[in-house]
């Protein structure tokens, strides 16, 4: 983990104690990509700790379409915990988009554990509130961005978050499909594909197979 840029803000919120105290009460398994972990309309159950690897929330829209609404999860991030807390159940897909390790604690068991600890319980609200804050600029952003300023945020982010420091730059980590970008960005494939050759014609990124490598962040930041 040294080489980690940045890490997110919820695994530096809780401690290692407080992890462990969430997987005491956790059944852990282990999930090949592709797999779902809750689907739309399901009731909940619980939430779901990740261990290891990298989760999407998507929606999809009446014409089959999908997109990408809780942006991408990974490692140490708390998923599903909205619709426990509210008692309803879920609105969107969570679909692991690598293999994962993953700890589901029943409802019952994370509200005693939030009850019982004050600082689990605090964090867990400046979570949601951190993700309501989230969700308020991604609809700004598909509101009032163009796709190549929503797509250099999207990257920037990525590096910020699961950057990983390399000779040349800074190379992120998740072997996203154009497809599954475009998802996070809301267009088109094409699109997508489009975007990201123009950036890499200007120097700016990289692409390596389904990695991309961020060569330029000042140059990125530009396109926000």
């Amino acid at each position: 983990m040294d080489n980690i840029l940045f890490l997110d803000k919820e695994l530096k919120e809780f401690t290692e104690q407080e992890w462990s105290k969430l997987l005491e009460k956790a059944i852990v398994m282990k999930l090949p990509k592709g797999s779902t972990v809750f689907s739309t309309s399901e009731k909940s159950q619980g939430v779901f700790i990740i261990k290891s690897g990298w989760v999407k929330i998507s929606r999809i829209s009446k014409d089959g379409k999908e997109s990408v609404v809780g942006c991408i999860r990974n490692p140490k991030e708390i998923i599903g915990l909205a619709e426990v807390l509210l008692n309803k159940n879920r609105t969107c897909n969570a679909v692991a988009i690598t293999d994962i390790e993953i700890g589901f604690v029943k409802t019952e068991d994370f509200y005693n554990l939030i009850k019982e600890n004050f600082d689990i319980s605090l964090k867990v609200m400046k979570l949601l509130a951190e993700r309501m804050r989230e969700a308020e600029e991604n609809v700004h952003n598909l509101s009032s961005k163009y796709v190549s300023k929503r797509l250099a945020s999207f990257l920037y982010k990525a590096s910020f978050k699961w950057g990983i420091d390399d000779k040349d730059g800074i190379k992120i980590p998740l072997n996203l499909t154009h497809e599954e970008i475009a998802q996070v960005v809301g267009t088109s494939r094409q699109t997508t594909t489009k975007a990201l050759n123009i950036l890499q014609k200007n120097g700016i990124i990289k692409l390596e197979k389904k990695q991309i490598k961020i060569l330029d962040v000042k140059k990125l930041l530009s396109y926000r």
